[in-house]
């Protein structure tokens, strides 16, 4: 039984830990012209809403207007020589989405502080804000940032279009007629205005503000956008514009490429069948051409003729972008990521070349100059940078790619974690001036931080200081955990010790389980889990933490999983960390369904918790949402790999569906979920619980409503609500 003071320094640990601010996902850095000012967005748990919440029904909007994944963000900003820092403005509300002017003066944000999402602008001279317009925008996510004109008089963003009604769009289940018919014999997506009403979220009309007088000029209206982007010349605007999904039985969003002229002109239509995979648009130096990605390639078109090619036709490489492209400044070539590689193209597509094949590290992005799409150079203007992850080691850097002899070298390379733009997985939570790199890191036992490294010095130094108050805590350390299976198969974890750990004491221990993903790769991640729950928690209640590493093969059926999970549970207890009798299991979403299906197999953990998963294939399957779209049947039979139907596999439905196999499980269960995937994660939770209470098994199902899927976007006190509950079950069952 721990004493009174260990106990007493546990509960800070975790008050602490539940007060942290972070760094948003959402919205990118944006780093000033000259260099010397950096905006960033920061969420703070502890900020207020500027209305309170007053609905429990889950929908993607506050009732302000602005985004809930946008909840408790504040726009900050930091000099990088004196780190000098204001938070700008009102302790209550969102702000989300900066963007600095030309010349460095101004600072344009997003704001609901004063009850609806309105532009406002930041006066750094002065030190004062004020509101450009009365005008209601539409609340954007970090894909849509202000646009600023090159002379700093206009912002280009999107105005909440006078007909909507915002009531219509904050409630998710709203369905826009008493009497929905829908036939079977097409498949098709219709691109009716009734159908594409699902996006109505993000509808704007796309205009011009004028930042002295507020007045608007509106360039086009009802556009469904996912990015806009100015061009370099002043003379148009590029925006990926919603067109609705393929098919009503796929997951995939299909947008188009529109031109929008700043001149008043008729807005032309580029390009269509764009998706989700490769969601970029990239200007050309001299504002004539654009590249974007369609599933068949990567194109280049004119703005002037609409004339189009397809710059990847003769590669056989697989067409898997993962960094936008980025162009030389001359204009006579650009970067791209393709397929693991960093390629350099001419502009007529001639000479494309590998430039990183010697490099075996993973590439995850290349560094852009300052708020443009040319790629940050080296002084010799023969080199540009990259980010790197080391598949062994996890450390993480920068390198330099000298472009004329595809030559790497290494720039830093360290135990951290740098974070990419979750928004975007195309583009680098990363910006630039002529010699420094400013990122976002984060280690183990360190929570995330804005850094800047000077490429002259070779000197790196902390920007931010988002939380003091963890400065004298101490942390739970973490290393790696080596297994194998049974067939002699390599296996990789990471293990957490409790922050007090004491050399020969065992400690219960907590198996977190996320299938296809490689958990090892977190290792430093502050908390390990940077989506759903910081496993500090558990560390500093006195738990050991260890996450596994399960191939994505294994992911197509459960009855794999005790092959990859057992033998590195029993590799801890062999290390005499962990107690073979005080075993816990978690996992949320993939990792939910696993463990469900893991204590079906096996009696040895005396804990599980279960968030946001799924446990009923044949429910997943034959789900029709209010929208008339059959989501469940291509997720599961492509990307789940069932191998058909339900009707041509139907014993492999049940065999994979944890629900029908609840009569095995003897492991107390804990079960949360909120709202999301249209409600299924709630009604799939219930039918878990149902089961397991029908059969008279110990579980509890905490319901978060008004929630989403993930976790890390719920409101703070539920946030902490959950997190204790699963410390609390936990201690319960395994102290």
């Amino acid at each position: 039984m721990a004493d009174k003071t260990s106990t007493d320094m546990a509960d800070k640990m975790s008050a602490d830990i539940l007060k942290i601010k972070s760094l948003s996902d959402r919205s990118r850095m944006q780093l000033s012209s000259d260099g010397e000012w950096l905006a960033y967005v920061v969420v703070d748990p502890d900020r207020k809403s500027s209305f309170e919440q007053q609905t429990d029904e889950f929908s993607l909007y506050q009732l302000t207007g602005a985004l809930v994944e946008n909840h408790s963000q504040e726009v900050w900003v930091t000099n990088l020589k004196t780190k000098e820092t204001h938070k700008l403005g009102a302790d209550e509300g969102v702000d989300w989405a900066p963007r600095w002017s030309p010349d460095g003066k101004y600072l344009a944000f997003c704001s609901d502080r004063m009850g609806t999402p309105h532009l406002w602008v930041w006066n750094r001279v002065q030190n004062k804000l004020r509101q450009v317009s009365e005008k209601p925008i539409t609340a954007t996510h970090g894909l849509e940032v202000p646009q600023w004109t090159s002379d700093g008089k206009h912002i280009i963003t999107k105005l909440r279009p006078e007909d909507i009604d915002l009531s219509t769009i904050i409630s998710y289940r709203t369905i826009p007629q008493a009497i929905n018919v829908w036939h079977t014999d097409t498949d098709k997506q219709a691109a009716s205005e009734e159908e594409t009403d699902q996006f109505a979220w993000f509808k704007g009309d796309l205009c011009v503000f004028n930042v002295d007088t507020g007045d608007v000029q509106i360039l086009a209206r009802g556009l469904l956008t996912r990015f806009i982007t100015l061009s370099p010349d002043d003379t148009a605007v590029a925006v990926l514009n919603t067109i609705g999904e393929e098919r009503l039985t796929a997951q995939e969003t299909q947008y188009e490429l529109l031109l929008v002229p700043l001149d008043g002109t008729p807005v032309q239509s580029l390009a269509t069948n764009i998706t989700d995979r490769a969601l970029f648009v990239s200007w050309s130096p001299d504002g004539k051409h654009l590249i974007y990605a369609q599933p068949d390639g990567l194109y280049i078109v004119s703005v002037q003729d609409g004339e189009k090619k397809n710059l990847t036709a003769n590669l056989t490489e697989k067409l898997r972008f993962y960094a936008r492209p980025l162009w030389r400044p001359s204009g006579k070539s650009f970067f791209c990521g393709i397929d693991g590689n960093i390629w350099e193209f001419a502009a007529d597509g001639s000479d494309a070349r590998k430039l990183t094949e010697e490099l075996k590290k993973h590439i995850m992005g290349i560094v852009a100059k300052v708020n443009t799409h040319v790629v940050w150079q080296s002084g010799d203007a023969q080199s540009i940078c990259v980010q790197t992850h080391d598949p062994e080691t996890k450390k993480e850097g920068f390198y330099l790619i000298n472009t004329a002899e595809a030559r790497a070298t290494c720039l830093f390379e360290e135990p951290i974690s740098i974070t990419r733009h979750i928004a975007d997985e195309h583009d680098l939570k990363v910006v630039s001036n002529d010699t420094q790199i400013v990122y976002r890191a984060q280690d183990a036992t360190h929570p995330e931080e804005v850094w800047m490294f000077d490429t002259d010095s070779g000197e790196r130094q902390q920007v931010s200081e988002l939380n003091p108050h963890l400065r004298d805590l101490q942390f739970g350390e973490v290393r790696f955990v080596e297994s194998e299976t049974e067939n002699g198969e390599r296996l990789r974890g990471v293990l957490m010790l409790p922050y007090n750990y004491e050399e020969g004491k065992q400690y219960p221990l907590v198996t977190w389980v996320s299938p296809g993903s490689p958990l090892s790769m977190y290792i430093y991640t502050f908390g390990l889990d940077k989506y759903e729950m910081n496993f500090q928690l558990l560390a500093a209640r006195g738990f050991a933490v260890l996450g596994v590493d399960v191939p994505s093969r294994s992911s197509k059926s459960p009855k794999e999983l005790p092959d990859y999970v057992m033998p590195a549970v029993d590799k801890v207890i062999e290390m005499g960390i962990a107690d073979a009798d005080r075993l816990g299991i978690k996992g949320y979403g993939y990792g939910g369904y696993f463990t469900a299906g893991l204590i079906t197999q096996t009696n040895r953990f005396k804990a599980a918790v279960c968030g946001g998963g799924f446990y009923n294939l044949t429910r997943i399957y034959g789900n029709l949402t209010k929208r008339g779209r059959s989501l469940g049947i291509r997720w599961i039979e492509d990307l789940m790999d069932i191998g058909g139907s339900l009707w041509e596999q139907r014993q492999r439905y049940i065999d994979n569906s944890p629900l029908f196999h609840l009569d095995k499980v003897e492991t107390p269960v804990l079960i949360y979920s909120g709202e999301g995937f249209d409600g299924d994660d709630y009604t799939q939770s219930g039918e878990l619980f149902s089961g397991l209470r029908r059969l008279e098994k110990e579980a509890t199902f905490a319901w978060y409503r008004g929630e989403g899927h993930l976790v890390r976007y719920w409101r703070p006190e539920h946030r902490a609500d959950c997190w204790e509950r699963i410390i609390d079950w936990f201690e319960k069952h395994l102290s």
